[in-house]
C-alpha cells in the first residue's frame, strides 16, 4: 500500500488491488468508510474505501450488445452478482504505479480482450493528488484499439453515515411540456440526513455538486460527471455517492473511436467546521 499526503490530509492506496483507496483523512477524521484490511479488500474490492469502475458502470444484464452484435460477459465478481458483468474490470484487477511522490501518485490498467471478457483492447489511468485542505481522483480510458469501442466510466467511494451526516445536492428536472395548467418543478434540493431506508437512486441531471456534512467537517464534492448515483443499503453505516458517466441500464450511449478517450474526475475539498 502506497500513502500520500500533504499538511492534515492522507490518502492509503492499493494499486495492486483494483487502483483502490484504501482510507481518506483529515486530520484523522475519516472522510471515506476505511478499509478494515488489504485482506479484506484482496477478498472483496466492495470493502475498499473507494474504486474506480471502467470501462462502464453498473450491470450490464445479459452481456453487451453493440453495432448489431451481442457478446457474452462473464460475472465480473460472482460473490457480489452471480449472473451479471458489474461495474468493468478495473476493479478486480491490479493497477501499475507509474508515478509516485509524497502528494502524487498514478497508475495504470491494460485490457486485452479474452473469453467471456470486455471484446475491445483498451487500458485506464487513474491519478490521485491532495493538497493541504482537498484530495482529487482523475480517472481516463482510452481505446487503444483499431475499432470503435463503447466506454463509460464511475467512481465508487464510500462515506461514513451517522445519524447526523448530512448529504446535500440539487437534481434538476428541466421544463417538459405538459398538457396541464400545472407547472412542474425545475429542481430538488436534498438537505439532511441521509434515509434509514435502503437508497439506490440516479440523480440524473446534476451539476456536479454537493457537500457532505459529517464528524465536525464541511466535505465540498466537485466533479464534471453529469450523473450522480447513490447508493446505501437500509440502516448502512456508509453510503456511496458515485460521480458516473452513464445511467445504469444505459451504457453504449458514448463511443471512444481508436485512440479517442474520456475522463472523469472527483474533488473533495475540507472545511472545518466552528465550534
Amino acid at each position: 500500500m502506497i500513502s500520500i499526503s500533504a499538511g492534515k490530509m492522507k490518502a492509503v492506496l492499493a494499486p495492486a488491488l483494483g487502483g483502490a483507496v484504501m482510507s481518506l483523512s483529515f486530520d484523522g477524521n475519516n472522510i471515506f468508510r476505511p478499509a478494515s484490511s488489504r485482506g479484506a479488500v484482496a477478498a472483496d474490492p466492495r470493502e475498499a474505501a473507494c474504486y474506480p469502475c471502467v470501462p462502464w458502470f453498473s450491470r450490464l444484464h445479459g452481456g453487451l450488445d453493440f453495432e448489431g452484435r451481442h457478446y457474452d460477459l462473464k460475472p465480473t465478481l460472482p460473490a457480489c452478482d452471480p449472473e451479471h458483468a458489474l461495474h468493468g474490470h478495473g476493479w478486480v484487477h491490479p493497477w501499475t504505479v507509474t508515478e509516485q511522490n509524497e502528494d502524487r501518485l498514478a497508475c495504470r490498467f491494460d485490457h486485452a480482450p479474452g473469453p467471456g471478457l470486455f471484446p475491445f483492447r483498451f487500458f485506464a489511468t487513474q491519478t490521485f493528488s491532495v493538497s493541504p485542505d482537498a484530495f482529487q481522483i482523475i480517472l481516463s480510458v482510452i481505446n487503444n484499439g483499431d475499432v470503435p469501442m463503447p466506454a463509460g466510466l464511475g467512481l465508487h467511494p464510500f462515506f461514513p453515515n451517522t445519524k447526523t451526516t448530512e448529504l446535500n445536492f440539487t437534481e434538476y428536472f428541466g421544463q417538459p411540456k405538459l398538457p396541464s395548467a400545472l407547472t412542474p418543478p425545475e429542481k430538488f434540493d436534498h438537505r439532511g440526513p441521509i434515509t434509514d431506508d435502503p437508497v439506490d437512486y440516479t440523480v440524473k441531471r446534476w451539476d456536479g455538486t454537493a457537500e457532505i456534512v459529517h464528524d465536525g467537517m464541511k466535505i465540498a464534492m466537485h466533479s464534471n460527471a453529469p450523473i450522480l448515483h447513490l447508493y446505501s443499503p437500509e440502516e448502512a453505516d456508509f453510503f456511496c455517492a458515485e460521480p458516473v458517466s452513464h445511467r445504469p441500464g444505459y451504457f453504449g450511449q458514448d463511443i471512444l473511436a481508436p485512440q479517442e478517450s474520456m475522463e472523469i474526475m472527483l474533488s473533495l475539498e475540507i472545511k472545518m467546521q466552528a465550534g
